[in-house]
């Protein structure tokens, strides 16, 4: 006599069903879960309004070096990397802790 053992076809799910959709699949825990992605309907905290300021500063300040400050962070970051993998990431992070 055969046995029957039934497959599952997909064992676990994570993100978004696809690029346009409104429905996500999460786990959490063991526990599966989905839910729907959605617009965030209370206003910023005070706190999240002054990080996207510092963050929009910074990036407006990366935007406005002039090509000896450039230079400048080319040879510090080739003499110490501090552990950033790309120059923009590391000018972008002197910059931001310069707020």
């Amino acid at each position: 006599m055969s046995k029957f053992k039934p497959m599952e076809l997909i064992d676990k799910m994570s993100g978004k069903f696809h690029s346009k959709s409104k429905y996500y699949a999460a786990e959490k825990y063991g526990t599966q879960y989905t839910g729907i992605v959605g617009e965030i309907n209370v206003p910023p905290t005070a706190a999240q309004v002054a990080n996207r300021t510092k963050f929009a500063t910074a990036r407006a300040n990366v935007k406005a070096l002039t090509p000896t400050e450039i230079d400048a962070y080319k040879a510090a970051f080739k003499a110490d990397k501090q552990g950033y993998k790309c120059l923009q990431g590391y000018i972008f992070a002197q910059e931001y802790a310069k707020l």
